[in-house]
Parts: C-alpha cells; sequence; structure tokens
C-alpha cells in the first residue's frame, strides 16, 4: 500500500532556519572592524588615563561612561567641570546613566564600567584618577566614552545588521518548523486507521479515501497487500471460456498427472511416453445417460378420431403389463388346535 505523503514543511522550516544561523554567524564574524570602531573602548574613547593623575578633555552634553578592563578597576574616579582655569567646586555626580550602548570587542575582551555621569554643559572637564588603598594602578587604564553616537551605530554597518537580521530570523523560523511538525503529527494520529492482517501484523493508513471507506463497509481490509492466483502471470485462468487440453497432452507439451507423479517418481521414461488420447479410459457422456425409448403417440388412433371413422384402432396390449385386482387378506378364525398349542407350552 502508498502511504501518504508527509507535510514537507517542518523540514523545510528547519533546513532553512538552520542556514540563516550559519549565515548571520559568518557575517557577524566577518564585521570585527566594524564591532570595534562601535564598541570597543580602546577604539572610541573620547579620553584615556593611564595609572593615578588628571586628564582635561572638551566635553559635549550626554552620557559619559569610564570603563576598564576587567580586573584593572582598582580606581576612584571624579570628573569636575572648569570654568575659565579654575575648577568648580563640586564634582559631577557619579551616576550610571540609561544607554543602549555597552562595551565589546571582536577579539572577546571583557570591560567593566567603572562610572558614569551625565553631562549637561558643554564645556571642559577634568577626569581625576585615583588608586584605591594598598592597591598599585600605575598600570591600570581608564576609557572615556561617550554613548549618544554610538547607540545606534550598529545600524550603520550593512553587513552588521544583515547578520543579526538572519541570526534573529533563524531563531525564529527554527521554532516555526517545530510547532507545524507537532501538529502535523496530531492531525496524522487523528486520521489514522489500524487494522490487523490475517499474519497477525499491524497496517496504518494515514489517509482515508472514499475506496477505503467502501471496503471497510464490506468487511474488506484494503492495507492487506493484494496476493495474486498462482499462475497468474501465465494467463491461465483470465478466460470464461472452456480450454480442451487433450490436443496439448497428445503433442506433449501438457503432462498429465501421472506423468507428474513419474517425475517426483523420478521415472523419466514413463513420463516422457507419449498419450494417445488422455480421456480413452473414461466413459463417454452418452454412455452414462442412455437414450430413453421413445413412446408410441397412438398417432394412429388420433387420426381416425379426425377422420370420424367408426372403427376403433385395437391397441396392442402385449407389451404392457397385466395388473391384477387387489385381493382382501382373509382374517384367520381361530380354532381348537391353537388353544392346544398354547397348553402344551
Amino acid at each position: 500500500m502508498a502511504q501518504s505523503a508527509r507535510n514537507p514543511w517542518p523540514v523545510r522550516l528547519a533546513i532553512a532556519g538552520a542556514v540563516l544561523l550559519l549565515l548571520g554567524a559568518f557575517l557577524l564574524n566577518s564585521q570585527g572592524d566594524a564591532i570595534d570602531e562601535a564598541y570597543d573602548p580602546r577604539v572610541m574613547a573620547v579620553a584615556t588615563a593611564t595609572g593615578p593623575g588628571s586628564e582635561v578633555v572638551n566635553l559635549e552634553a550626554g552620557c559619559y561612561y569610564a570603563v576598564t578592563l576587567e580586573g584593572e578597576n582598582n580606581v576612584d574616579l571624579n570628573l569636575t567641570r572648569i570654568e575659565g582655569s579654575a575648577r568648580v567646586a563640586d564634582a559631577e555626580e557619579n551616576k550610571i546613566c540609561a544607554s543602549d550602548w555597552f562595551p565589546m570587542s571582536a577579539d572577546a575582551t571583557a570591560f567593566i564600567i567603572t562610572s558614569g555621569w551625565d553631562v549637561e554643559q558643554e564645556g571642559e572637564y577634568a577626569l581625576d584618577v585615583t588608586c584605591q588603598e594598598d592597591v598599585d594602578c600605575a598600570n591600570e587604564s581608564v576609557y572615556l566614552v561617550h554613548t549618544n553616537p554610538y547607540q545606534f551605530a550598529i545600524l550603520s554597518s550593512p553587513g552588521m545588521l544583515f547578520g543579526m537580521a538572519s541570526c534573529c530570523l533563524g531563531l525564529t523560523v527554527l521554532p516555526l518548523a517545530g510547532v507545524i511538525l507537532w501538529l502535523a503529527r496530531i492531525n496524522q494520529s487523528k486520521g489514522s486507521v489500524i487494522m490487523m492482517n490475517p499474519d497477525g501484523t499491524m497496517t496504518q493508513a494515514t489517509e482515508l479515501t472514499p475506496e477505503m471507506m467502501a471496503a471497510f463497509a464490506k468487511g474488506e481490509n484494503p492495507l492487506q497487500p493484494k496476493v495474486e492466483a498462482p499462475f497468474a502471470d501465465t494467463g491461465i485462468g483470465q478466460t470464461e471460456e472452456f480450454i480442451d487440453g487433450k490436443q496439448s497432452v497428445m503433442s506433449g507439451s501438457l503432462l498429465t498427472t501421472e506423468q507428474v507423479y513419474a517425475l517426483m517418481r523420478g521415472d523419466v521414461e514413463e513420463a516422457t511416453q507419449q498419450v494417445s488420447d488422455p480421456f480413452a479410459d473414461r466413459p463417454s457422456p452418452s454412455s452414462k445417460n442412455p437414450a430413453a425409448p421413445k413412446k408410441d403417440p397412438n398417432t394412429k388412433t388420433i387420426a381416425s378420431w379426425d377422420e370420424g371413422s367408426d372403427d376403433s384402432v385395437i391397441i396392442e396390449t402385449s407389451n404392457r403389463p397385466k395388473i391384477q385386482p387387489l385381493q382382501k387378506e382373509k382374517p384367520n378364525q381361530p380354532s381348537n388346535n391353537d388353544w392346544k398349542s398354547w397348553d402344551e407350552v
């Protein structure tokens, strides 16, 4: 039986999702320079301070992060605005402002955001770096990053944009393939029929056709493969006309039962012996049913009646059996001899 084809869409979607993931990963790996320009503090910092000291830098209004390498954040930072040649008495409030930017690099270097400031006025600012107690920070660097221009820098790189879109689309298509496969299995289990074959095996049909339903109504099993009759490929039994095999037997192209048994016994001479008439020893149909004698229709008597003759034709009755009338059996009259026989007993 030809089973119904499964739904091809789950496999297609799974393959498409895997291809999209691989393509996105390849595009992202090829965008190392774009990632460093937009997210690596060592490349995009507006100011860099190494060791304890102060750095003066012109800042625009916006959100600023002080970023250090992981394990090199043993410093205290202050940002103070300069007016003229003197510093303002109070430093800027150390507050990590909200931003969509985060530090990372193509070489997988780990960074830590140490401090943050929300600068409201444009001007000169002094970044003061001091080491924490009992810690030497002479070789530790601090990178001051203006995050506002780089929050959406990823959208300026076509390769990065396509790579991220491909990864997101692949992560969406793969679960969709799983959902479609689950739904297909549920529908398949609801619309399937399992029947037991005569040999004890089980056969399942996932698609019910009108022909199969008609066969079920007749008590037949359409799931069982149809077995052709013996010698079906030879054409024997395909005609309704009677085939007389006498000529084939006499010509030697068809063996009789005795010749087949002779071959089984190994008697080739008897098996190859020519048979004149295989039905010679069988009585003919005429001998089985002998013709009944014809009865005299009394045509002469009927003809005389039609002519109106008064002479009656005497019908020969010599061959007819004589019928004797039945005679009543006379009851035996009891006699004295019968009583005597009883007394003697």
